[in-house]
């Protein structure tokens, strides 16, 4: 039997032929879509985890006991910009043979070496093309070598490990001895500090955090692949109602139940095999386009783009093993009534049920809200995934019973001719009529809860923006927080010495474009109240804001800062300045307090913060950064930054959130628009007959376009309301769970897009008019 099922397929005339060719077609476009999602998804989570040694050496690695056999490192990780581009830098300096070495590169850099990534060693025409004062002194030495990929999160990724002698860094701040190189992924849950009023001003260590990514990775994923899954369902279901009638024929003639089902998973097996063929060279077409889309702000290495190999097995066995048990489940009526088939009997209606399991989705989420997720983080993901999960499942089981309910409605509501015979087959077979608008319901869901899921985490984190003459304001934070490098140490520990800021200060000011310097001062018995301008108040109180002290003349020369109260001659600001609690938004507005501190003890404090103001020209803002780079007795753990580019690494993790939800709306709508396309125009063709008919009998041809319409809009409209709804149900249940923070309602954007996606949907079911003038001439009416 399977040899004439393949004898069929080949040789059973030109519709056979066609029918193959465009199940193929339609399965490969499927296949290829899900191994490259799955790609995606596995190239996200290895460029998480290339980011795993940036984290040496702080506060979210310990350094570990001392290794017999092994000498220590000295590292000092540390953070740098050129033209608004993140460059990581870790100096080291070995202490001997077997000291550890860093990814990417054969043994640590000698002193007056260093080791740079492609992208930054691409640079090397920059570096001299660039005056050295901009960027070259920086990085003292020569290029021993290239960074390998292995080691780096992205192609663009701009590294550079610097190497120097033991005595060069045991007196640099920061500088720490480890014996091993971190290999986790970057943080832990609760590891990151959150600052919520201020900046973060630390080295950029990138990545996002390991408790988050697998539930992100996890509903991304889930988000993606359920599109494409239907998308392919539909497509092994092309031409279904012929084939029915087909296998019912040979029932009728005597071919047994396991004859017709061999032939039928004969038919679309060795479809499903020529589709999965074509579908893994499609991946392998869109694999080196797709890598190079920064889905999170940078592209991926191509080799990242990977599959493993229960990645191929599942694809390669499941989707041709699904199709088999498709056409199997596809001949149910078939194996009750052939005879059922052949007159074209009314299927069963489905019933109220189907709406159990969409509420046990939602109600699961609503558990979890209640009494809270399981404390692991693989607890969490799984709580909140297989709710998730029940929702999609769930819509897609309700969605016939939803749109039958809405077909009854609508005979209810109208005595048109066509709207009633659109009534009538709606509720002959709603099935059938919703299986067509799956995809587009289910991105839909996915577009809403996407979309709540960002404007949520934006309005929770205060995404941060600055005024241009705030972004332009260099600053370097000497002072540690301890938030990051050492969190034993107290705030206010670590200010620069007093001495050298004051030739510093002149040699900064001398620089073309800088308009001015304020150095904030050292005072440890100086704060500022909680409530000035909300600056030390958080959930529930408020506590003293530490701060420094800075002169009134100099502050007068940046009014980005603010300014003094009149007549002060020096006025407190805070130690932590752009690390604490300013965002470089109010600042020029706030009148800060007077400080009772003669002006002429001010050079005698020790130095919290450097900040020059420029007119933000590139060589203006480079050249103050190489300068406080070289100035060893003020650096910071983050190095100099503008304020614009702190914000940016502060919008970071909500900037690669976006991204993710950007490239699942952007995948799910397309995916599901071409499913609708190929179920509108299957279904055409699967009741050219019947609309023959109604055309020989009188009906207009408007009057079969407007019932067309009306049996793709009425469970479009009826089942994307509802799933619309269960999109911001489910989003303000993630956002108690997962966010932690009550829902935000979505822009003008979201609803421009749902709007869209529905017009654009209605727009793909008006194109297949013109195959209905085509499809329903009088020929067709004959019997076969």
């Amino acid at each position: 039997m399977i040899g004439l099922g393949l004898r069929l397929v080949i040789s059973g005339g030109r519709e056979a032929v066609t029918r193959l060719v465009v199940l193929a077609v339609a399965v490969g476009l499927g296949v290829g879509l899900l191994l490259t999602v799955v790609a995606a998804t596995n190239a996200v989570s290895t460029w998480n985890n290339r980011h795993a040694w940036f984290v040496t050496g702080t506060a979210f690695v310990s350094p570990g006991p001392a290794t017999a056999g092994i000498a220590p490192l000295w590292w000092h990780p540390a953070g740098d910009t050129f033209d608004s581009q993140n460059i990581y830098r870790f100096d080291v300096a070995a202490t001997g043979t077997s000291s550890p070495v860093p990814p990417g590169i054969p043994r640590d850099p000698g002193p007056g070496q260093y080791y740079a990534s492609p992208a930054l060693a691409a640079l090397a025409a920059l570096l001299r093309s660039t005056p050295a004062d901009q960027l070259a002194d920086r990085y003292p030495g020569r290029l021993a070598g290239v960074i390998g990929d292995a080691a780096l999160p992205s192609p663009n990724s701009l590294v550079i490990i610097i190497g120097h002698t033991p005595a060069q860094l045991v007196g640099t701040p920061d500088s720490v001895q480890v014996t091993s190189i971190a290999a986790a992924a970057p943080f832990s849950a609760g590891d990151r500090p959150v600052n919520p009023k201020g900046l973060n001003y630390t080295p950029a260590v990138g990545g996002i955090q390991s408790s988050g990514i697998d539930l992100v990775l996890s509903v991304v994923a889930l988000a993606m692949l359920a599109p494409v899954l239907i998308f392919i369902a539909t497509a092994t279901r092309l031409s279904a109602a012929r084939r029915e009638q087909r296998f019912a024929a040979m029932r009728l003639v005597g071919a047994t139940r396991r004859q017709v089902s061999l032939l039928a998973a004969t038919e679309s097996t060795a479809a499903a095999v020529l589709g999965v063929a074509a579908g893994f060279g499609i991946f392998f077409g869109l694999r080196a386009p797709v890598a190079g889309i920064p889905f999170l702000g940078e592209p991926f290495f191509p080799a990242e783009m990977a599959l493993s190999l229960p990645d191929i097995l599942a694809v390669a066995i499941g989707v041709p093993v699904a199709a088999a048990v498709a056409a199997r489940l596809a001949l149910r009526r078939v194996h009750i009534s052939p005879l059922g088939v052949a007159r074209r009997t009314t299927p069963r209606p489905p019933r109220a049920w189907r709406v159990l399991p969409l509420l046990a989705g939602l109600a699961e989420l609503g558990f979890f809200v209640v009494h809270g997720t399981p404390a692991s983080v693989g607890g969490e993901v799984q709580a909140l995934l297989s709710g998730f999960l029940l929702i999609i499942v769930g819509l897609i089981i309700a969605g016939p019973w939803l749109t039958m309910a809405a077909a009854r409605v609508m005979a209810s509501r109208t005595s048109r001719p066509g709207a009633l015979i659109a009534a009538r087959r709606l509720a002959d077979d709603p099935r059938a009529a919703f299986r067509a608008v799956s995809g587009l319901v289910l991105a839909l869901f996915i577009t809403t809860v996407a979309v709540v899921g960002i404007t949520t985490q934006d309005a929770k984190n205060g995404t941060q923006f600055a005024t241009p003459a705030a972004a332009a304001v260099v600053t370097d934070q000497v002072a540690a927080s301890g938030d990051f490098t050492s969190p034993q140490e107290p705030a206010g520990a670590g200010a620069g010495p007093a001495a050298p800021a004051a030739p510093l200060a002149a040699r900064l000011r001398g620089i073309p474009g800088v308009q001015g310097v304020v150095v904030v001062r050292a005072d440890p018995r100086l704060t500022i109240p909680g409530t000035f301008h909300n600056l030390g108040t958080y959930p529930g109180g408020s506590s003293p804001v530490p701060a420094g002290v800075i002169s009134c003349a100099q502050l007068a020369t940046v009014p980005a800062l603010g300014r003094c109260p009149a007549g002060a001659t020096a006025a407190a600001f805070p130690e932590d300045g752009f690390d604490g609690p300013l965002d470089g938004t109010t600042s020029a507005g706030i009148t800060w307090p007077a400080a009772n501190i003669p002006a002429s003890r001010l050079d005698r404090l020790g130095v919290d913060a450097i900040n020059v103001g420029t007119n933000g020209s590139g060589p203006a803002v480079e050249q103050a950064k190489t300068v406080l780079e070289n100035a060893p007795a003020y650096a910071a753990p983050g190095g100099p930054s503008t304020l614009g580019d702190l914000i940016t690494q502060n919008n970071s993790s909500d900037d690669a959130y976006r991204q993710l939800a950007n490239t699942v709306i952007l995948v799910s709508l397309p995916i599901a628009g071409c499913t609708l396309a190929a179920a509108v125009a299957a279904g055409l063709a699967d009741r050219k007959r019947p609309f023959s008919l109604l055309r020989l009998t009188g009906a207009r041809l408007a009057t079969l376009r407007r019932v067309v319409a009306l049996e793709s809009a009425v469970p479009l409209l009826a089942v994307a309301a509802v799933a619309i709804g269960t999109g911001f149900g489910a989003a303000a249940e993630f956002a108690s769970v997962a966010q932690h923070y009550p829902m935000a309602a979505p822009g003008l954007a979201y609803y421009l897009i749902t709007a869209g996606g529905i017009l654009v949907s209605l727009g793909v079911i008006a194109a297949t008019f013109p195959l209905l003038a085509r499809i329903t001439g009088p020929e067709v009416a004959r019997n076969d």
